[in-house]
């Protein structure tokens, strides 16, 4: 990504609040947040390779 002189990589702390059925993913919901909820961790990991990989600021 454009601008930012370190690498970029997943925080793993957070995977669980974006994959379905998790205690951290109800929890977003139930205080009325935004989920964004991947099918698996696959799924998820895949975009964020790609956004980490093309994505621009």
């Amino acid at each position: 990504m454009s601008g930012i002189n370190r690498p970029i990589v997943l925080d793993s702390t957070q995977v669980a609040k974006h994959l379905p059925d998790t205690p951290q993913m109800q929890r977003l919901l139930r205080k009325g947040r935004a989920a964004h909820v991947f099918n698996d961790e696959a799924t998820m990991n895949q975009v964020a390779r790609t956004i980490i990989e093309r994505g621009e600021n």
